[in-house]
């Protein structure tokens, strides 16, 4: 016996089997939006498909053959589980949430960022881990993001890569960090000094020019690099046992300040803010759980009120 092909067949015709079933008539169909007409087509083509009447005229209405009775269930539990695979996704439940998120991200994100995302987190969903990560090469990210190894990259570049998803996630403007024995009083770092002072500066394995090299070089001035380092972390260290003067993002410039015994101050050029990025994968840009945790990590990453410096 040859095995039925379910994909010649039109799944509408069995809502309509279970509709006449129910109905036990052709005129009542306004269960399924159709016509009388229509119902009797669709009836006809299910006829000719299963090669059974499975439902004739009797005393009360249609009453149906043994084959429509054998099929009845099967028929009625098959439509229910498509229904049920094609539903909306259930909402992402925080507070039940056992899972862990990894963030590709430097070490501004780090510091910056994940003490109040961390914070948030365990507040909504105690049960979930963030996991930051080391930031791939530009060549394994989209990869990396399709197969849900990482979940968010957060950086200083947009994400190229098909179905990647890449948006600014804040603005991040510099400001100047030096001994707090130098009492510098003014908001704006002295030119003079911030020319003679050997600088602690930040480098990633890009090797891109420094925003602050471009601006001062607009000027006809270039600065004395003392140590080049790959973490913000490092420079607010050194820059506390030389001396040496540090330009780090002003989000976690008055937090490096009070570590450090540092002040911070306006740097003595207009240096243009740069923007942090953050990317997903389009796979997985309906997934409850992702958009939360985008919400949550915009959230932290928004704009706060009062002072900088």
């Amino acid at each position: 016996m040859s095995r039925f092909n379910i994909r010649s067949l039109d799944l509408n015709l069995l809502s309509v089997f279970v509709i006449l079933w129910d109905t036990r008539s052709v005129s009542r169909s306004d269960r399924l939006a159709l016509t009388q007409p229509a119902v009797s087509h669709a009836l006809k083509r299910l006829r000719e498909r299963l090669d059974d009447a499975l439902f004739v005229p009797g005393r009360q209405g249609l009453v149906p053959t043994a084959r429509a009775t054998e099929l009845i269930n099967p028929v009625r539990k098959a439509l229910t589980h498509i229904e049920q695979a094609l539903e909306d996704a259930p909402p992402f439940e925080p507070a039940e949430a056992h899972r862990e998120f990894r963030i590709a991200a430097h070490d501004l994100v780090e510091f910056w960022l994940l003490p109040a995302l961390v914070e948030t987190v365990s507040k909504e969903a105690p049960g979930v881990v963030i996991r930051i990560v080391p930031v791939p090469e530009p060549g394994s990210v989209s990869d990396l993001l399709e197969s849900g190894d990482i979940d968010v990259v957060i950086g200083g570049q947009p994400l190229m890569g098909m179905s990647v998803r890449s948006k600014p996630l804040s603005q991040v403007k510099l400001v100047t960090l030096i001994w707090k024995r130098e009492e510098l009083r003014r908001r704006k770092f002295p030119l003079t000094l911030y020319l003679q002072r050997p600088h602690v500066v930040f480098q990633l394995r890009n090797n891109v020019g420094s925003i602050v090299d471009q601006a001062l070089a607009a000027q006809g001035h270039k600065r004395h690099v003392g140590a080049i380092v790959q973490t913000f972390l490092a420079m607010p260290a050194i820059a506390e046992k030389t001396g040496y003067i540090c330009n780090v993002p002003d989000q976690i410039g008055n937090r490096f300040a009070e570590l450090f015994d540092l002040s911070v101050h306006q740097p003595p050029v207009d240096l243009p803010p740069f923007t942090l990025f953050h990317a997903w994968h389009a796979r997985f840009e309906f997934d409850p759980a992702l958009a939360w945790l985008l919400d949550r990590i915009r959230q932290v990453a928004a704009p706060k009120q009062g002072a900088r410096i």
